[in-house]
């Protein structure tokens, strides 16, 4: 199985990863592939590139590394590192003492320490910053140095030095990008000492020194050699080698202070193209050639007027191409990415979103991200980026000052599903207890798609009550309403992800009593930095949230929320759940992905592992003859995929998960919290781990979840898999002791009056009636 470790976004950009296949552009010139089945610990040469010498990625098969490269104009992967092949790395060896030696493996080198004995053979963490530890706790002898041996490949340079105040032997990685045109030359004494060097004239500088000093004097030397400034990228930090204030420095500095005093950028779109210009001041004169995104997809040329304004031409078409869905802008010096397209402060100008329109089914975005750096977003095509729609909006806007006005003496309650395209989940159950109680004095509206198959029934109940989505009313009611009370966030009152400044001030400052569209146990929550739903990076105004036992309520208080913030009710849409008379389904729901999101919504399906992850559940319970019984409870975009290409399967796929949980006797699932509804309905639980340590990995941080506390029956293969399957058949769908108690201890009601708790909080809070 394929991994991709590391990539180069100076040489090209990501097309494809998956477990058999990677797929990468180099330079915006060609595409090259690298299948799983050619890679058999040898050479494979995989084209030619006029791209100067250098490490393009790092890819693992089965965790065995190789390296794609670039050398004398040829594109190889190789897993070699000692120059023993026409394919391999040449990594330089100098060797300063002989306390270390250092012999070829069969496709590295061994480090060995002669006092020692100690032995380790170089990996691709060589091309990794920073430093790694080699022998530790002891003393570096009398008379020795501090500096052993220096590798060299490119841009990378490593040493193996002892450190007295770590008491430790370390290899220690630089990585230095020269940016502009190399008139001194570079090179590294010692990890902290940087050389430069031109002619009879060297100067040593220590880099602790300058990142403290922020700027050191050149030698006098070195003048006459200096025409423009250089710019360099040290382990991803700037430096600039300029003549400045009557003498010639190295500087550094934070990265806007160092580059440029003020960066002023326009945008207009014209036809096929977005064209976007401005003033750049930079500190010392340079002028960047391209526009590309973070990942190394080249954007447009940039073109400079003169000294400081410079104009690019981006094709839209390209903007429909991009792979990611945010994508922040950089410029590009001879084909290495510099720094993002900053957009300065302006007097009177707080807007985050500065253009969106909508083209072939798709929606491109131009915002301000969270620090001011310029964005695409490429996104499906929305009816709020319409004019029309647009302008609804604005109007909206301004009647909902006009509607709180004449309706000052009640609250206006707003309830929604997942993107205000569903009513299955909780929301609908506390909006019909709260609706068709007439003793309560607030208004309940609930917003729902036209295209949504509950619209018809739940319009027919409760007629003006229920507000179309997109409507001229849904965007009244954002703008007035006094809560939010649904399953999701409050953003899908709307739509999941919202580039609308009005709308998004207003979604953001609602106070929301949030539902839960699941119990929260399986998916990683612990890390703050990876998790958007944890209080420190919660945007949403979220006044109190449904969990359903003590276990569930640690979670949260974990995530930052304190006991006022909960009300523990358990989930309103479990009450009287059960399945239908007959049901004998048994349904596989992977969890969604989110890093393959772009893919899916592009219609690059096949190129994930959710695609694969679905197939391989089909075929296993093809050959087992259990197909006939298999539904998918899959994405809705991949299920309309499947319906349109697997003819053979299309029966298989179900759209609405909700329609899975009445006549399933076997629910199957990664880490989704369905599983929970699927219990409570009365199904078997089965968790298909095959990929569990990878979906932790990729959502970050840890789950609480193993195999002893799940609430089901852990399979790591098809095999297993199709083995658990046919044991809760033969068992007749009887959980097992162990599974029931796991339930019931993540889900501690069974009374079905869950709904109810629900609304006697919202009493309590004034919410329904005003105190």
């Amino acid at each position: 199985m394929l991994k991709l470790a590391q990539m180069n976004v100076n040489f090209g950009s990501i097309q494809t990863n998956l477990p058999a296949q990677i797929r990468l552009e180099i330079r915006n010139e060609q595409i090259i592939s690298i299948e799983a089945s050619q890679l058999k610990k040898e050479d494979v040469y995989l084209g030619k590139t006029k791209a100067e010498d250098g490490l393009v990625a790092i890819i693992e098969n089965d965790e065995f590394p190789y390296y794609v490269h670039i050398k004398k104009n040829k594109i190889y992967c190789t897993p070699y590192l000692n120059d023993k092949t026409d394919g391999s790395l040449n990594l330089q060896v100098k060797i300063f003492h002989s306390r270390f030696k250092v012999e070829p493996t069969q496709y590295s080198y061994n480090v060995i320490d002669t006092y020692s004995g100690e032995m380790v053979e170089l990996e691709p963490s060589v091309f990794k910053k920073g430093r790694k530890p080699f022998i530790e706790d002891t003393a570096n002898r009398n008379g020795d140095p501090a500096i052993f041996i220096k590798f060299k490949y490119t841009d990378f340079t490593m040493f193996l030095e002892y450190t007295n105040s770590k008491k430790d032997f370390a290899f220690k990685t630089n990585v230095l990008e020269i940016l502009t045109n190399e008139q001194l030359k570079f090179d590294f004494k010692s990890a902290n000492e940087l050389v430069v060097s031109k002619g009879e004239h060297r100067q040593v500088i220590r880099l602790n020194d300058l990142n403290r000093m922020k700027d050191i004097k050149l030698d006098d030397g070195f003048f006459k050699y200096i025409q423009k400034p250089i710019y360099l990228k040290l382990n991803n930090k700037f430096y600039i080698i300029s003549y400045h204030n009557q003498k010639l420095s190295i500087k550094t500095d934070k990265e806007k202070d160092l580059l440029y005093k003020r960066s002023d950028i326009e945008f207009k779109k014209s036809g096929r193209y977005i064209t976007l210009s401005g003033q750049i001041d930079y500190n010392a004169p340079v002028q960047p050639d391209y526009l590309m995104t973070k990942t190394g997809e080249i954007l447009a040329e940039m073109r400079w007027d003169h000294q400081n304004h410079f104009t690019a031409k981006v094709k839209i078409k390209d903007l429909r191409q991009l792979k990611e869905i945010h994508n922040t802008i950089f410029t590009a010096i001879n084909g290495k990415r510099f720094h993002p397209l900053f957009q300065s402060d302006k007097a009177n100008d707080q807007r985050k979103v500065l253009l969106t329109f909508n083209t072939r089914g798709h929606a491109i975005v131009l915002r301000r991200n969270a620090v001011n750096n310029l964005s695409f977003g490429n996104l499906p095509k929305l009816k709020i980026y319409n004019p029309w729609h647009k302008f609804k909006i604005n109007i909206a806007q301004k009647f909902a000052t006009i509607y709180k006005f004449f309706n000052r003496g009640r609250n206006l309650n707003v309830y929604f599903e997942k993107e205000a395209s569903k009513a299955v989940e909780s929301g609908k159950y506390v909006f019909e207890a709260a609706a068709s109680n007439k003793k309560f004095k607030s208004k309940n509206v609930f917003i729902l798609d036209k295209s949504s198959p509950q619209y018809k029934d739940m319009k027919r109940k409760w007629g003006d009550k229920v507000v179309e989505r997109f409507s001229f009313r849904n965007y009244l009611y954002v703008f007035a309403a006094d809560y939010f009370i649904s399953s999701e966030l409050s953003n899908h009152v709307v739509n999941t992800r919202i580039f609308d400044d009005k709308l998004n001030r207003k979604i953001k400052m609602t106070p929301l009593y949030f539902l839960q569209h699941g119990v929260t146990f399986l998916k990683p929550r612990d890390d703050s930095k990876n998790v958007g739903f944890h209080k420190s990076n919660m945007t949403n105004n979220i006044v109190k949230s449904v969990v359903s036992s003590d276990v569930e309520a640690s979670i949260f208080n974990d995530m930052g929320y304190n006991d006022f913030e909960l009300m523990k009710t358990g989930m309103p849409k479990f009450d009287n759940a059960h399945l239908i008379e007959g049901a004998d389904k048994i349904t596989y729901m992977p969890t969604w992905r989110p890093w393959e999101e772009a893919e899916v919504f592009n219609g690059h399906i096949e190129e994930t592992t959710y695609y694969q992850s679905i197939m391989e559940v089909i075929e296993a319970f093809e050959k087992a003859g259990l197909i006939n019984r298999l539904q998918v409870a899959a994405h809705n975009k991949f299920s309309q995929y499947a319906k349109n290409h697997f003819n053979k399967y299309n029966d298989i796929f179900v759209e609405d998960p909700t329609d899975t949980l009445k006549n399933s006797v076997i629910y199957i699932t990664d880490i989704s919290s369905i599983i929970f509804d699927a219990i409570n309905h009365g199904a078997f639980p089965i968790f298909y781990w095959k990929e569990f340590e990878d979906i932790i990995a990729k959502h970050g941080g840890t789950t609480p979840a193993n195999r002893e506390n799940v609430p089901g029956v852990v399979a790591d293969n098809e095999n297993e898999l199709v083995e658990a399957v046919k044991s809760a058949i033969d068992n007749d769908f009887k959980l097992p002791s162990q599974v029931l108690e796991n339930y019931r201890r993540i889900n501690e009601f069974h009374d079905n009056q869950n709904t109810q708790r629900v609304i006697n909080e919202l009493i309590n809070d004034g919410v329904l009636q005003r105190k």
